[in-house]
């Protein structure tokens, strides 16, 4: 099988990082995989297969018929026998350029998110309904999110699939080990990601004022960056909180920070299924998440970790009292459970024989 698959820009982001590891995994198999970034980003990824980078300028992304002709005459040449269109812009990109140029092959668009959360208007659905009717099939990163689809958009269920993503575990045990050449807190909350409104490190850091008054021994760590880092980097000067609250860039190896956290918090407004829980699941490092999107299917209140109602921030800072109080044992058994869960249900390898099956259904429905 011959694949393209299309990512928005090379960038250390939850949907560019698993196309990587699908792509490689996809190689391994047997398979040939082109992959096409669309945009200039700040890199922070590597791929050791073929990978053609276009630099396009994200601002451009409505009328770029340079880029989507690019595309067309990749196509040509390649000869693929799909393409897969993952997240953000990438829907657009993939289908504008199937409309001006007249290919055949199939797109499967993965849906890494709630779409329905980020429709503006009427005309806005109706542009996307536009979309999602040229792709061929889709595959949702969540049961949360293939449901949202399917209220958002009229879609034939049989061509829509819940296909999570997949930790490269023995990867994660290697870079585990990595060296740090910052210097960490002794105890500390980790919230890793976009510093961007649907994240909502402003409200991270208004449970942790809270949290300060009665712990003080522990620290808060952001690891990313977004439009609202300089808001957060003077809110935490206003609340004086510079000795307790750090801000550090995406990292290449996230996880030798990871792997010694206190917690990784999660207090997101929209999110699909991010990877980061797993990560922090089959690392046992505690998980403190509000229930959005596809995050309650993996993190199970007292099991696999602490699950909050959204928006309930006074119950999301009652779960890190829990993380802090919680004895040895209890703490070992959820920890358990979590590894357990990712070890066997989401490894990369058994994620990608299940792209490979529906590739191969949707191959075959388009055959005939």
């Amino acid at each position: 099988m011959r694949i393209v698959q299309v990512i928005q820009k090379p960038q250390r982001r939850g949907a560019e990082i698993f196309t990587v590891q699908l792509s490689g995994q996809m190689s391994k198999q047997g398979h040939e995989v082109l992959l096409v970034s669309v945009f200039t980003g700040p890199g922070g990824i590597s791929y050791s297969g073929e990978w053609v980078k276009m630099e396009r300028r994200l601002s451009q992304r409505f009328y770029d018929f340079k880029a989507w002709s690019l595309l067309s005459k990749l196509i040509e040449s390649w000869k693929p026998d799909l393409i897969q269109a993952n997240a953000a812009d990438t829907l657009k990109f993939t289908v504008f350029s199937k409309i001006f140029f007249r290919w055949k092959i199939p797109i499967i668009y993965r849906n890494a998110n709630q779409m329905g959360d980020f429709i503006k208007n009427g005309f806005h659905r109706r542009f996307n309904q536009f979309l999602i009717n040229q792709v061929s099939a889709v595959a949702s990163v969540s049961k949360a999110s293939k449901e949202d689809i399917h209220c958002s958009f009229s879609f034939p269920i049989n061509r829509s699939r819940v296909l999570p993503i997949g930790i490269e575990t023995n990867s994660v045990n290697h870079l585990a080990n990595g060296d740090i050449s910052i210097q960490l807190p002794e105890s500390f909350l980790l919230q890793i990601g976009g510093l961007v409104e649907e994240k909502a490190p402003l409200a991270m850091l208004s449970i942790f004022v809270k949290l300060q008054k009665k712990y003080t021994w522990l620290k808060l760590l952001y690891v990313g960056s977004g439009s609202l880092e300089s808001v957060l980097r003077k809110e935490i000067a206003v609340q004086g909180l510079d000795e307790s609250v750090s801000i550090l860039p995406s990292q290449s190896n996230i996880f030798p920070i990871l792997s010694k956290a206190f917690a990784l918090v999660m207090p997101s407004k929209i999110e699909g299924l991010p990877g980061v829980i797993l990560e922090a699941m089959y690392c046992r490092v505690p998980v403190i998440a509000f229930g959005v999107g596809g995050i309650p299917e993996v993190l199970k209140n007292g099991e696999t970790g602490w699950c909050i109602a959204p928006g309930q921030a006074d119950d999301f800072l009652a779960a890190i009292e829990d993380v802090i109080s919680a004895d040895s044992k209890l703490k070992s058994q959820i920890f358990d459970k979590a590894h357990q869960l990712v070890n066997n249900s989401f490894n990369i390898e058994k994620i990608t024989r299940q792209f490979e099956g529906f590739y191969n259904e949707i191959l075959f429905q388009n055959s005939v």
